[in-house]
Protein backbone atom coordinates (compact mmCIF):
# COMPACT_ATOMS: atom_id res chain seq x y z
CA UNK A 1 0.00 0.00 0.00
CA UNK A 2 1.03 3.91 -0.90
CA UNK A 3 1.24 7.66 0.39
CA UNK A 4 1.79 10.11 -2.06
CA UNK A 5 1.27 13.56 -1.05
CA UNK A 6 1.94 15.80 -3.81
CA UNK A 7 2.27 12.98 -6.31
CA UNK A 8 5.10 13.44 -8.37
CA UNK A 9 5.10 16.81 -8.43
CA UNK A 10 8.33 18.63 -6.76
CA UNK A 11 8.19 18.53 -3.19
CA UNK A 12 6.02 15.25 -3.23
CA UNK A 13 6.94 12.54 -0.29
CA UNK A 14 5.58 8.88 -0.41
CA UNK A 15 5.54 6.42 1.90
CA UNK A 16 4.26 2.69 2.16
CA UNK A 17 3.06 -0.01 4.28
CA UNK A 18 3.05 -3.65 4.38
CA UNK A 19 0.66 -5.41 6.56
CA UNK A 20 1.34 -8.75 7.84
CA UNK A 21 -1.07 -9.49 10.79
CA UNK A 22 -1.28 -7.41 14.17
CA UNK A 23 1.64 -6.88 15.84
CA UNK A 24 3.48 -9.00 13.18
CA UNK A 25 7.02 -7.61 13.17
CA UNK A 26 7.23 -7.90 9.96
CA UNK A 27 5.12 -5.01 8.98
CA UNK A 28 6.41 -1.83 7.53
CA UNK A 29 5.73 1.21 7.78
CA UNK A 30 8.91 3.20 5.09
CA UNK A 31 8.97 6.22 3.67
CA UNK A 32 9.74 6.09 -0.35
CA UNK A 33 13.42 6.62 -0.96
CA UNK A 34 14.80 8.18 -4.17
CA UNK A 35 12.82 9.99 -6.88
CA UNK A 36 10.04 10.13 -8.17
CA UNK A 37 8.28 10.39 -5.53
CA UNK A 38 4.56 9.09 -6.73
CA UNK A 39 2.08 6.30 -5.35
CA UNK A 40 2.79 3.98 -7.95
CA UNK A 41 6.74 3.98 -7.05
CA UNK A 42 5.71 3.17 -3.58
CA UNK A 43 2.74 0.55 -4.44
CA UNK A 44 6.01 -1.02 -6.63
CA UNK A 45 8.30 -0.76 -3.71
CA UNK A 46 5.53 -2.26 -1.52
CA UNK A 47 5.41 -5.34 -3.52
CA UNK A 48 8.96 -5.68 -4.05
CA UNK A 49 9.73 -5.62 -0.26
CA UNK A 50 7.20 -8.26 0.71
CA UNK A 51 8.68 -10.48 -1.61
CA UNK A 52 11.61 -10.09 -0.27
CA UNK A 53 10.50 -10.47 3.22
CA UNK A 54 8.74 -13.80 2.65
CA UNK A 55 10.99 -16.66 2.98
CA UNK A 56 11.51 -18.07 -0.48
CA UNK A 57 9.82 -21.19 0.39
CA UNK A 58 6.88 -19.81 1.31
CA UNK A 59 4.12 -19.16 -0.55
CA UNK A 60 3.12 -15.15 -0.85
CA UNK A 61 -0.24 -13.81 -1.84
CA UNK A 62 -0.07 -10.01 -2.02
CA UNK A 63 -3.49 -7.85 -1.78
CA UNK A 64 -3.17 -4.86 -3.15
CA UNK A 65 -5.45 -2.28 -4.45
CA UNK A 66 -2.92 -0.85 -7.18
CA UNK A 67 -4.02 -2.53 -10.80
CA UNK A 68 -1.44 -1.07 -11.81
CA UNK A 69 1.37 -3.20 -9.39
CA UNK A 70 -0.58 -6.31 -10.94
CA UNK A 71 -0.55 -5.57 -14.52
CA UNK A 72 3.41 -4.67 -14.34
CA UNK A 73 4.47 -7.82 -12.52
CA UNK A 74 1.93 -10.10 -14.16
CA UNK A 75 1.08 -8.93 -17.54
CA UNK A 76 2.68 -6.14 -19.51
CA UNK A 77 6.08 -6.82 -18.45
CA UNK A 78 5.61 -9.59 -21.12
CA UNK A 79 5.09 -6.72 -23.86
CA UNK A 80 8.11 -4.50 -22.56
CA UNK A 81 10.71 -7.16 -22.39
CA UNK A 82 9.98 -8.22 -26.09
CA UNK A 83 10.41 -4.78 -26.70
CA UNK A 84 13.48 -3.83 -24.96
CA UNK A 85 12.16 -2.34 -22.15
CA UNK A 86 9.91 0.35 -24.38
CA UNK A 87 5.91 0.87 -24.42
CA UNK A 88 4.16 0.33 -27.36
CA UNK A 89 5.16 4.24 -28.34
CA UNK A 90 8.59 3.61 -27.98
CA UNK A 91 9.35 5.48 -24.70
CA UNK A 92 11.17 4.15 -21.86
CA UNK A 93 8.68 2.03 -19.19
CA UNK A 94 8.68 3.75 -16.25
CA UNK A 95 9.61 2.26 -13.21
CA UNK A 96 11.23 -0.38 -15.33
CA UNK A 97 13.78 -0.98 -12.28
CA UNK A 98 10.86 -2.50 -9.59
CA UNK A 99 9.20 -4.08 -12.45
CA UNK A 100 12.20 -5.52 -13.53
CA UNK A 101 13.22 -6.73 -9.84
CA UNK A 102 9.64 -7.70 -8.89
CA UNK A 103 9.85 -9.80 -11.79
CA UNK A 104 12.96 -11.62 -10.42
CA UNK A 105 11.99 -11.89 -6.99
CA UNK A 106 8.63 -13.95 -9.27
CA UNK A 107 10.82 -15.88 -10.96
CA UNK A 108 13.10 -16.91 -7.63
CA UNK A 109 9.97 -18.58 -6.28
CA UNK A 110 8.58 -19.80 -9.79
CA UNK A 111 11.99 -21.75 -9.98
CA UNK A 112 11.80 -22.67 -5.90
CA UNK A 113 8.60 -24.08 -6.56
CA UNK A 114 6.03 -21.81 -4.44
CA UNK A 115 3.03 -19.68 -5.41
CA UNK A 116 3.04 -15.71 -5.83
CA UNK A 117 -0.22 -14.34 -6.44
CA UNK A 118 -1.37 -10.66 -6.64
CA UNK A 119 -4.74 -9.92 -5.67
CA UNK A 120 -6.71 -6.72 -6.16
CA UNK A 121 -9.17 -5.71 -3.65
CA UNK A 122 -10.75 -2.32 -3.93
CA UNK A 123 -9.46 0.68 -1.98
CA UNK A 124 -10.58 2.25 0.93
CA UNK A 125 -13.41 -0.29 1.07
CA UNK A 126 -12.56 -1.53 4.71
CA UNK A 127 -10.76 -4.43 3.82
CA UNK A 128 -9.14 -4.36 6.96
CA UNK A 129 -5.53 -5.69 5.56
CA UNK A 130 -5.88 -2.88 3.46
CA UNK A 131 -6.84 -0.57 5.88
CA UNK A 132 -4.39 -1.45 7.85
CA UNK A 133 -1.22 -1.24 5.25
CA UNK A 134 -2.89 2.05 4.58
CA UNK A 135 -2.15 3.70 7.80
CA UNK A 136 1.33 2.30 7.72
CA UNK A 137 1.93 4.08 4.20
CA UNK A 138 0.62 7.32 5.48
CA UNK A 139 2.61 7.01 8.51
CA UNK A 140 6.00 5.83 5.81
CA UNK A 141 4.93 9.11 3.92
CA UNK A 142 5.71 11.57 6.79
CA UNK A 143 8.91 9.34 8.00
CA UNK A 144 12.44 10.69 7.61
CA UNK A 145 14.53 10.30 4.87
CA UNK A 146 17.85 8.91 4.22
Amino acid sequence: MESSRGNGKAGAVAGYGIFFSDGDERNVSAPLEGTPQTNQRAELTAALRALEIVPLDKNIEIITDSNYTINCATVWYKGWEKNGWKTSTGNAVMNEDLVKQIRERIDERTKAKVQTNLTWVKGHDENPGNVAADRLAVSGAMGKRK
